[in-house]
């Protein structure tokens, strides 16, 4: 399972620990799954999905999901921060060398 998006078919986005359908499988499994909200000028909150479920995976079936895709980096950061594993994905510093 990696950080990953899903935009469902109610315009919700939920971001979590993603598994994608493999096989025959139709669903994709979330957990600890949390609604992107714009909250201002450039800004997302995080709300946590589901909140009054009683489990913390929730399966989706993919005639429910729009699109599934990678965040930015920052965004991955704040979730694992705030809701997932608590790791932190160093992002890649740019090295200028001069003459």
């Amino acid at each position: 399972m990696s950080v990953k998006i899903l935009r469902l078919i109610n315009n919700e986005e939920v971001i979590g620990k993603v598994e994608t359908p493999k096989g025959k499988s139709t669903k994709y499994t979330i957990k600890n799954g949390a609604v992107v909200v714009p909250v201002g000028e450039g800004q997302l909150a995080m709300l946590p999905w589901l909140p009054h479920g009683k489990d913390e995976v929730v399966e989706v079936d993919e005639t429910k999901v729009i699109i599934c895709f990678d965040p930015m980096d920052e965004l991955a950061n704040e979730y694992n921060t705030k809701i997932g594993s608590g790791l932190v994905v160093p992002t890649p510093q740019l090295s200028v060398s001069g003459s």
